[in-house]
């Protein structure tokens, strides 16, 4: 009886006792031209760091969430910026439809406004940006030297080295081997002219990845690959654990 007790005693603890870090939380910001746009927050207010997301083409999905929620447990405060006003897709002509919908001129004001959120009191800030999103975190890393890392998942990148000489901190990106011939020319692209520009570049290739790995929505779950997404995880956690300062 006295064993069952203290097992059933830890076993309500469980149940009643509050998360580390509550779900995101929606809120609405402003961008400098007063327009307003959703972000779900997540992470102690009081953090030492600040990391802000921006999706793939999926748009606000449970992977997206997920990911906001895993920040917030590393302990950064987290913005997760949401560029498609409430939409998401669960499907590829879905989310084609919503990619059309996004004006990059907008996409970087709400990303530079949660940037200067998240950068408050000298708050380093990280950008991270999955697949379509990680075109959106570059940009805004290379506009604002308040952005002290940039992770970029699968994503667009560039390879001018007078460019990335405007990033203040270092880039990781992470791709897949299987995420055709132009992204792994374009890792190799993009570490080659990192070194040229003088900044601390690390590029993981991921052997027998496809693009968005880590996401179960695209080709419908086909191509996700838990280990590989896993590993992604891994070496974000550690590159910012390390970089962001």
């Amino acid at each position: 009886m006295r064993v069952c007790a203290r097992l059933c005693f830890a076993f309500l603890l469980v149940l009643v006792a509050p998360p580390l870090f509550a779900r995101p939380a929606a809120m609405t910001l402003y961008t400098a031209s007063s327009e307003p746009f959703t972000v779900y927050v997540a992470g102690p207010k009081d953090a030492r760091t600040g990391v802000v997301l921006v999706h793939d083409w999926f748009g606000v999905s449970p992977f997206y969430t997920q990911a906001a929620e895993k920040l917030a447990g590393q302990g950064h405060r987290v913005l997760a910026v949401d560029l498609y006003a409430g939409r998401s897709a669960t499907t590829h002509d879905q989310a084609s439809k919503l990619l059309e919908s996004v004006h990059e001129d907008i996409a970087g004001r709400q990303i530079d406004a949660a940037i200067a959120q998240l950068a408050q009191g000298d708050r380093p800030v990280a950008v991270v940006g999955f697949s379509m999103g990680a075109k959106h975190a570059l940009a805004a890393a290379l506009r604002n030297p308040a952005v002290h890392a940039t992770v970029l998942w699968y994503g667009e990148t560039i390879k001018d080295p007078e460019r990335l000489r405007r990033l203040a901190g270092p880039a990781l990106l992470i791709v897949g081997s299987r995420d055709g011939s132009s992204a792994a020319e374009g890792a190799a692209a993009f570490s080659k002219a990192a070194d040229t520009a003088g900044v601390g570049a690390e590029v993981y290739l991921y052997p027998g990845a496809d693009h968005a790995f880590a996401q179960p929505l695209f080709n419908a779950g086909r191509t996700y690959d838990p280990v590989a997404a896993d590993v992604a995880w891994r070496l974000s956690e550690d590159f910012l654990k390390r970089r962001l300062h």
